[in-house]
């Protein structure tokens, strides 16, 4: 029989946008935890999100969800399998989700699963701005 050990979720960052470099690099752009929108329902262009799952060993289904502030209503779903052939090995996955329409402002959720069990919720606040601001 196979040993088989639960990885931890080490991270989960949201950003702009993902790229592969040269040498196997990989480079975050806009790293964030809030968006902000002038008017609803707003429709966000592009949010890439970064989680690394480490220190197991296995073939696991990972599950990543976009919820409302409900926390009923899935926005997003993404399923991925990982294959941990040790411990000291990671797991870095990329989810790139295009134009995601955010109904209301209020705090949605991203939630990451293992194997059917929730295993963390991060908050991603939408927040409503009157006016453009610029840096």
């Amino acid at each position: 029989m196979v040993e088989k050990t639960r990885p931890n979720l080490n991270f989960i960052l949201l950003c702009d946008d993902v790229r592969q470099e040269m040498g196997g690099k990989i480079s975050l752009m806009g790293i964030f935890e809030s968006i902000y929108a002038t008017s609803f329902p707003a429709i966000h262009p592009k949010l890439a999100i970064v989680n690394e799952w480490a220190d197991g060993i296995g073939e696991f289904d990972a599950a990543l969800r976009i919820l409302s502030p409900d926390r009923k209503t899935i926005i997003r779903e993404n399923v991925t399998r990982l294959k941990l052939v040790n411990a000291r090995y990671r797991h870095r996955d990329v989810s790139i989700h295009l134009n995601i329409e955010f109904k209301e402002p209020g705090t949605y959720w991203i939630e990451n699963y293992l194997d059917g069990v929730l295993i963390n919720s991060v908050p991603l606040n939408v927040i409503h701005i009157k006016e453009k601001s610029f840096h």
